[in-house]
């Protein structure tokens, strides 16, 4: 312990941290998908990557989700950044790769990239109504993903990136 000095309390022994061998370090991944673009090209299956990353644009671009243009003045690119998720086939089928470009939304600032916040949930209660409407009268029930549904808003704000 050192010295009081006058002090309330003692000061506290000073040390160096604790380092711990390679060996002793735990890497938790997700399934062996690539954290970011640089990783996907390096990746042994880059071509699938690739080819998910192309099928992304190629959606935004047949929804007319977006259009080149020259960054106004006064206006802030927002960064992006590529997800990637491999989802595992079923029944005999190969895995599926996906890709999808995203905003950093946590650059984007109240009244300047938006106004208000808005996240679509379904209560258990609507979804309960629907699959006993289902039930009583016989009806066949299909689960459907909508890979575009984010589509859907109206956005009044400008947003680059």
């Amino acid at each position: 312990m050192i010295e009081n000095q006058g002090r309330r309390y003692p000061l506290r022994e000073r040390r160096a941290p604790r380092r711990f061998p390679d060996e002793e370090h735990v890497l938790l991944t997700d399934e062996g998908e690539p954290e970011t673009f640089e990783e996907a090209k390096e990746d042994t299956h880059n071509r699938k990557w690739l080819s998910a990353m192309q099928d992304e644009m190629d959606s935004l671009h047949e929804n007319h989700t977006y259009e080149l243009t020259e960054l106004p003045k006064g206006k802030r690119a927002l960064r992006n950044k590529w997800v990637y998720k491999l989802k595992p086939g079923d029944a005999g089928n190969p895995p599926r790769y996906k890709a999808r470009i995203v905003v950093k939304g946590f650059q984007q600032k109240k009244g300047v990239d938006f106004d208000e916040i808005f996240a679509p949930v379904v209560k258990m209660t609507s979804i309960r109504m629907v699959l006993s409407i289902a039930a009583s009268m016989d009806l066949d029930f299909e689960q459907l993903d909508v890979k575009t549904a984010f589509l859907q808003g109206d956005l009044k704000e400008k947003i680059y990136m």
